[in-house]
């Protein structure tokens, strides 16, 4: 069961955030965004390849339809793998 939260994005030399809807299973362990989350956001007009934002706030007075997000951005510390797997170890360190 896919639960829809609103939320604004400040997107980086954007003049005002945008809302986005962000689709999560909290049956599956899905949890909610919050302020503070980094996130990815599909492609649009203006940028073809997708942006990235932060979310400023939980809500929105917007009514009509919203583009989804794409997913949460991970911190480095909540990976499951090893960013830096490796790193400071070889030939060259």
């Amino acid at each position: 069961m896919k639960a829809e939260q609103r939320v604004q994005v400040r997107i980086l030399g954007a003049p005002r955030p945008y809302s986005y809807a962000w689709y999560f299973d909290p049956t599956a362990g899905e949890l909610p965004l919050k302020v503070g989350d980094r996130v990815e956001l599909p492609p649009n007009q203006v940028q073809e390849e997708g942006s990235s934002g932060e979310v400023v706030a939980v809500g929105t007075g917007y009514k009509g339809e919203l583009k989804s997000i794409v997913r949460k951005i991970e911190d480095a510390y909540e990976r499951d793998d090893d960013l830096w797997g490796g790193f400071g170890q070889g030939a060259y360190s």
